[in-house]
C-alpha cells in the first residue's frame, strides 16, 4: 500500500509581492480540506425513465486549520491570517505534501472564520477558516 506520512506537510502563505514568496504557517496541528462539492443541475424531463442530472460550477469548499497559538507577538504568519480575517482580505496558499516529486495544491481564500481555545493542561489553540474562492490548481 502507498501512503504519505502526514508528518512534514506544511500550510503556506503568499507574501502577495512579485515574485510572490510563500512561508509556511507555524505550528500548524492539523489541515483538514478542500472539501469542495458541485451543484447538481436537475435535467429531468417528462419522458425521462429515471432521474437525470448535469453538473454544476464545483464549489471547493473550505480548509479548516489547528494549529498552536503563540499569540499577537510570536509570529507574521499566524498574526497575518487573524488580520486577514479582520480586513476581510483574500490571500493566496498553498498546501504542500510529503511526496516527492512534492504535490502542492493552491488555492485563494478568504479567511472566515477564527476561535481560540484554552483548556486546563493544555496549550492556546486556534482554529482557522479559510474559504476557498476560485479553483484549487495543483503547481
Amino acid at each position: 500500500m502507498a501512503a504519505l506520512k502526514s508528518q512534514g506537510v506544511g500550510i503556506y502563505l503568499s507574501d502577495d509581492a512579485s515574485p510572490e514568496v510563500f512561508t509556511e504557517v507555524p505550528d500548524v496541528v492539523s489541515i483538514s480540506g478542500p472539501d469542495g462539492s458541485a451543484s447538481e443541475i436537475d435535467v429531468t424531463a417528462l419522458d425521462s425513465t429515471a432521474k437525470e442530472f448535469l453538473m454544476g460550477l464545483p464549489d471547493e469548499g473550505t480548509v479548516s486549520l489547528d494549529l498552536i497559538w503563540g499569540g499577537e507577538t510570536s509570529n507574521t504568519q499566524q498574526v497575518a491570517l487573524r488580520t486577514a480575517r479582520a480586513n476581510q482580505t483574500q490571500k493566496n496558499f498553498q498546501i504542500k505534501l510529503t511526496d516527492s516529486p512534492q504535490s502542492t495544491y493552491q488555492f485563494n481564500a478568504y479567511v472566515t472564520g477564527w476561535s481560540l481555545t484554552a483548556g486546563v493542561d493544555d496549550a492556546v489553540k486556534a482554529t482557522v477558516t479559510l474559504r476557498i474562492t476560485g479553483a484549487v490548481s495543483v503547481v
